[in-house]
């Protein structure tokens, strides 16, 4: 009797530490729990998607693995769901659902879409992430631009329940706003890094928000 009350112990145990909670992860305290230093994977899902309900059971699965891993346990893996953190979305620059993104030391590579726990698992244990270009410094979600657009984001979320012609006013703004500042930048930055910061990249960010702004309406 005793040996088998060790046994269930041992047991509960090791099911407790290898089912790590998968974190929600929203507008406000992202900035508090994604920390510099951290490794984390992220599922941008919706609740009305189809392939994210079916990615769900494979994301947690994957969570039990990595919870299990000797060299990997610190990984932390959290869910955003899009529709009620449209900062995060417009941060991310999420065009698609689901989208998993790795981050690790704050440089953030997308996943390429997968059902498969292993192959979630194995961008971090076998380290494939280093195989992937990150997001560029400039567009990287946590930089200022990055914030600037999720603020946005989370802007046009807010004034879609109210009258259209606000929206349209902020957006309008938001327009001239892109339009102006690689020629305000371009009095402080390189060339290098005004050949990056360009007015079709301006315009596609507004056109972004643009689409989100009109997906929020007709939801």
């Amino acid at each position: 009797m005793k040996y088998f009350a060790l046994f269930l112990t041992a047991l509960l145990a090791f099911v407790t530490f290898s089912q790590a909670k998968i974190i929600e992860l929203t507008d406000e305290n992202f900035g508090d729990l994604v920390l510099e230093n951290d490794e984390w994977l992220i599922d941008f899902y919706a609740d009305w998607c189809g392939y994210c309900k079916r990615l769900e059971p494979v994301f947690k699965a994957a969570d039990r693995l990595l919870g299990m891993s000797s060299t990997h346990r610190d990984t932390k893996l959290g869910l955003v769901n899009v529709e009620t953190n449209p900062g995060l979305a417009a941060r991310f620059f999420v065009s698609r659902l689901p989208t998993i993104v790795h981050i690790k030391d704050h440089q953030v590579r997308v996943l390429k879409p997968t059902q498969k726990e292993n192959d979630i698992v194995s961008f971090v244990t076998m380290e494939e992430w280093r195989e992937v270009e990150p997001k560029s410094n400039l567009i990287s979600p946590f930089s200022l631009f990055g914030k600037m657009v999720g603020f946005v984001g989370k802007t046009i979320k807010k004034l879609s329940a109210h009258s259209p012609w606000t929206l349209i006013g902020v957006l309008t703004g938001f327009l001239v706003f892109a339009i102006s500042l690689p020629v305000l930048l371009n009095k402080t930055t390189t060339p290098e890094v005004n050949k990056e910061i360009s007015r079709p990249f301006f315009l596609f960010v507004f056109f972004y928000n643009l689409n989100l702004s009109i997906s929020t309406c007709y939801k």
